[in-house]
């Protein structure tokens, strides 16, 4: 998955590689040009030296700038694609699975699979060029300590595997109290999110108190976690720098006797202290780069999963066009949910033009019925043809662009009017008015401070129940659709303005099929034609004229 990823942009990935062995090099390279400032220009009061070694100490210090200018540039270029890829195929293949295939996988873990999973393997890729900086420092570094000194080269050794004990032990112990303080965290996200969702609902019946102290509970482990994680993290600050610094002290002591028995001159000493730094830093940045590498293919691996999910309602191999202007034909649908039938058999026919009304008891399969035509879910036995098209043999966008479908509980965005309305799509303000006239929702959007600009706020909450039905109503009108599957659309309006949309929408329809999922009497008497599901253990479904239909 992560050579599958990296495979489009590995040119990118090469530049910055470049880019990163020149920079690394460039500033190996000054404390060496200093070294031989201080013994060939200063000791020796060489001013010729002095400036020569000057000029190529300024000479690394603009190849590394140029050399971490392009590094920097080019990682970040190839992590935002590799990231922009990832994202664009995870939401691409998630955006056309149905319900279903989505059922195993909560929002909110495929949420984290498209940003926390993917950020880690942009940051998998955006590092592949320390690897070049690693290497270059050790192949470099190591070599010239032992030209120094032998014994420079030993303590420097010496002191790389306590290095890499406290890079492993602490990062380890710091991960698993992360890990349990990001638990934590999501548990008392979740607890203010239902507090806030559920608590003004349910105060009027006491039951916000256990909400409340739910709250207080997973703050208080909030804190507790945090504690932990703080110690730890402060232990690894101190002893983290602790090692080296001995280090470093014993190579002064080391290197100060060969100075003193000419040896090593004080340059060399210099530049033994630099170096020392650099591999002391090149050591942690390899437990991390290790530590990364794991973190990227786990996060490879879940990203590589979602993509994998099957969808059950899929494009044919050899999609059939659609006729324009068909019957809509349920022939013995059924659906199944988990094994559990949640839509007995139902034969229903539906002419063109023709407005009819779905009802029956809760459970009897209403909601489930209404979204077979759209295809967002396909029956479990029977077919649903459209012309005389089995619509399991077309493709998906033929089918949607014919058959619009309204649901039960209408999702916005928080976005503008405009924006929830066009979705996208390239639709003129005469169109987007025309629309919500038809829902009966202009007058109240033209009100508002700036109109159709007028921003909704998060999962419109700016709105009233009714004023959402109506802007999901006027939604699916903009789509143009032949057939249109409105399912219990207008439950939040009040009568008079039920009975204004369900005329404006007759108006609207005009040869057009409407097929309503409803239990309001308004509904009922607009329709051609009502027709009643049965209960699951039913096998037949009744069908009536409107003017037969049991209003009770």
């Amino acid at each position: 998955m992560l050579r599958g990823a990296l495979r489009p942009h590995r040119g990118t990935v090469a530049l910055a590689m470049a880019a990163a062995c020149l920079r690394q090099l460039s500033l190996l390279a000054v404390p060496w040009c200093v070294k031989n400032a201080l013994d060939h220009g200063i000791q020796h009061e060489d001013h010729r030296a002095l400036l020569l070694w000057a000029g190529a100490t300024a000479l690394a210090a603009g190849l590394q700038f140029a050399g971490l200018y392009g590094w920097q540039f080019w990682s970040g270029s190839a992590d935002a694609k590799v990231g922009a890829d990832l994202r664009a195929r995870l939401l691409e293949h998630l955006s056309v699975l149905d319900r279903a295939a989505l059922a195993s996988r909560g929002h909110g873990d495929l949420a984290m699979r498209a940003t926390r999973d993917t950020d880690l393997v942009r940051e998998w890729v955006h590092g592949l060029a320390v690897w070049v900086v690693l290497a270059t420092t050790f192949v470099v570094v190591l070599p010239g300590l032992a030209v120094l000194d032998p014994m420079l080269l030993l303590v420097t050794v010496g002191m790389l595997p306590f290095l890499v004990w406290v890079n492993l032990y602490f990062p380890r112990r710091f991960g698993a109290a992360s890990d349990e303080l990001a638990r934590a965290h999501g548990e008392r996200a979740e607890a203010v999110t239902d507090l806030l969702q559920l608590g003004t609902g349910l105060r009027g019946t006491g039951g916000h108190r256990p909400l409340v102290a739910r709250h207080e509970r997973t703050s208080a482990e909030v804190t507790d976690r945090t504690v932990v994680a703080a110690r730890i993290e402060a232990s690894w600050a101190a002893v983290a720098p602790f090692v080296p610094r001995v280090a470093v002290a014993v190579g002064v002591g080391v290197g100060g006797l060969a100075v003193l028995h000419d040896r090593l001159t004080i340059g060399g000493l210099v530049n033994f202290t630099s170096w020392m730094a650099y591999i002391t830093l090149a050591t942690t940045v390899l437990v991390d780069r290790l530590r990364e590498l794991g973190q990227a293919d786990v996060a490879a691996a879940r990203i590589d999963e979602a993509l994998t999910i099957p969808a059950t309602v899929t494009d044919p191999e050899r999609p059939v066009a659609l006729s324009p202007g068909g019957d809509l034909e349920l022939s013995g649908v059924s659906a199944e949910r988990d094994g559990v039938t949640v839509l007995a058999p139902v034969d229903l026919t539906v002419r063109r033009g023709e407005f009819v009304a779905v009802r029956g008891a809760t459970g009897s399969g209403k909601s489930t019925l209404l979204r077979l035509p759209a295809r967002l879910d396909d029956p479990a036995t029977g077919a649903v043809r459209y012309g005389g098209v089995d619509l399991r043999d077309a493709a998906l966008d033929d089918v949607r662009r014919r058959i619009g479908y309204v649901a039960q509980r209408p999702l916005l965005l928080s976005g503008t009017v405009a924006e929830n309305l066009r979705l996208g799509r390239d639709l003129s303000d005469d169109a987007l008015r025309a629309a919500c006239e038809t829902a009966c929702i202009h007058d109240q959007i033209a009100a508002m401070p700036d109109g159709y600009d007028t921003p909704l706020g998060e999962s419109g909450t700016a709105l009233s129940g009714g004023q959402i039905q109506r802007l999901a109503i006027a939604r699916g009108l903009l789509g143009d659709p032949e057939v249109l599957v409105l399912d219990d659309s207008t439950s939040a309006l009040d009568t008079t303005t039920e009975k204004l949309v369900l005329e404006r929408l007759r108006a609207w329809a005009d040869g057009r099929t409407v097929i309503f999922a409803t239990h309001r009497t308004a509904v009922l008497e607009a329709a051609d034609r009502v027709v009643r599901l049965p209960d699951r253990s039913g096998d037949a479904v009744l069908s009536l004229a409107s003017s037969e239909a049991d209003r009770g």
